[in-house]
């Protein structure tokens, strides 16, 4: 046997064991089409996007719509907030009870006001003001960050109170 019918021997007898074709013969002699395997499902540990269901997961933290009245407002609080806090958050040691006397300072009233820690660097507060919400925190390892935003009230019924859980 010649070198190039060797070739040709082993190309088909290795397309044959592999199951390269489209039909299946039947001792009958019918054919019918070949099962196609099905692909694995691509989760994220196969190169999936990980976050494909973010929205959906997180739909319970979904807030509220402002009016043009109170997005304006929430602009406007943000920055009053962001000016009011800076002094404090230059000495990067602030607490829940300086970030609580400085915003009631700014004229936020009893009852409007919550702060929370997040280990011993960074303090959080809202500030409720009816349908619009002020959400920010001071960073005591960046020297002078503070943060906020304003958004509506959540659609879980927590009022400015981030929900916890989900499904």
């Amino acid at each position: 046997m010649t070198s190039a019918r060797r070739t040709a021997a082993l190309l088909l007898t290795a397309a044959a064991l592999t199951g390269c074709g489209t039909e299946v013969v039947h001792n009958d002699g019918s054919t019918s089409p070949a099962a196609s395997p099905s692909a694995p499902d691509p989760g994220p540990q196969q190169g999936g996007d990980p976050n494909s269901h973010y929205a959906e997961n997180h739909a319970f933290q979904s807030t509220l719509d402002l009016s043009d009245a109170d997005r304006a407002r929430g602009e406007a609080e943000v920055k009053r907030v962001k000016q009011g806090l800076a002094a404090l958050a230059e000495g990067g040691r602030s607490t829940e009870e300086t970030v609580f006397r400085a915003l009631h300072g700014l004229g936020y009233p009893d009852g409007s006001v919550t702060t929370s820690s997040f280990g011993t660097h960074r303090t959080s507060f809202t500030v409720t003001l009816g349908t619009l919400c002020l959400d920010g925190s001071l960073d005591g390892m960046v020297n002078g960050l503070v943060n906020a935003e304003a958004h509506g009230r959540y659609m879980e019924g927590t009022g400015c109170v981030k929900p916890r859980g989900g499904h």
